[in-house]
Formats: structure tokens, C-alpha cells, sequence
């Protein structure tokens, strides 16, 4: 409960940046980093979205600046195209491994360390908006670059998820 709220607040907080709003959106993704969603949409197709996702036994907080192009698909206008980048922010878990004397093979020992991390992502995707009800769709690509830890470093090309949001 503390989590959708502190979306909310976020999505609140980033509304006043926005002139001519056309679309509220709040959701859910599922993926590799799965989480809450919200997203505004400006009248002229640039939206910013924030997520609140979990991955690695941790917590991120996603800022993402959007454009949406309409897809030229014959007989829909609801299907969109976006891109966009941003960043992040938040904590994961990562094991860290250490030999109890000079044989590496066989005692082996781990530790479970929480830290911070922060980082930058990128996103593509298509949506499909329903008309007859208050619904959007989308799957999306959103690979990041992370600074975790001690001087750690994690790149994932691989972090696709499913949106399904709901238009206020």
C-alpha cells in the first residue's frame, strides 16, 4: 500500500509539468522488472512515465521521458510506437563469493549484501489503446546500464515486460 502511494505521489508531483494534459494512466508491468506504472500523456504525443519495479531482490524508482508516434497500421488508430530514455535510481541484493582457504573449487562461501544502485534505460514499445473501454495494452523493450555496489556494473539488453494500464 505504501508503494502505490508513493506512485501516485510521484505521478501527482509530475503532472504540474504538464500544460495540456490528454491521458492519465496507471497500471501494472510484468517482465524482468515487474511493478506499478503510471504514465502522462501531453498533447502533443511525449509522455513521462514512472515505475516503481522490483528486480533482484530490491526496489527501483524509473523516470522515463517518452515520444509516441501513431502506428500506421490500415483500419486502427489506436496503436502506438514509443521510445524514450531515462533513469533510475534504488537497491538490489547480489551474492558475493569467497574462498574459505586455497582450493576454489569446493568451499566456497556467499554473503547476501544490499545496496544501491542507480543507472540509466532506455524503452521501445507498442501499445494498443481500446476505445470501448478505459484500457491500454503495451509490451515493451527496456534495457538499462547499473552502478551497483562497490564499483559493480550490470548491463541487461533483455528486460522486456507487458503493461496492462488503465486511462483516467
Amino acid at each position: 500500500m505504501k508503494k502505490l502511494l508513493l506512485l501516485i505521489i510521484v505521478t501527482i508531483m509530475f503532472e504540474g509539468s504538464f500544460a495540456q494534459v490528454v491521458q492519465k494512466q496507471l497500471g501494472f508491468r510484468f517482465g524482468v522488472t515487474s511493478g506499478f506504472t503510471g504514465r502522462i500523456i501531453k498533447e502533443d504525443q511525449w509522455a513521462v512515465e514512472g515505475i516503481l519495479g522490483f528486480r533482484s531482490s530490491g526496489a527501483q524508482l524509473y523516470c522515463l521521458l517518452e515520444q509516441r508516434r501513431p502506428m500506421l497500421i490500415k483500419h486502427s488508430d489506436n496503436f502506438y510506437f514509443y521510445y524514450g530514455a531515462g533513469a533510475h535510481i534504488g537497491f538490489v541484493s547480489w551474492k558475493d563469493y569467497e574462498s574459505w582457504d586455497d582450493d576454489p573449487y569446493y568451499q566456497y562461501d556467499h554473503h547476501k549484501i544490499t545496496g544501491a544502485a542507480f543507472g540509466i534505460d532506455g524503452i521501445a514499445g507498442i501499445e494498443y489503446t481500446f476505445h470501448s473501454a478505459p484500457v491500454s495494452l503495451a509490451a515493451d523493450f527496456k534495457p538499462f546500464f547499473e552502478l551497483y555496489g562497490p564499483f559493480r556494473f550490470r548491463a541487461n539488453f533483455w528486460d522486456f515486460g507487458f503493461h496492462v494500464r488503465y486511462i483516467f
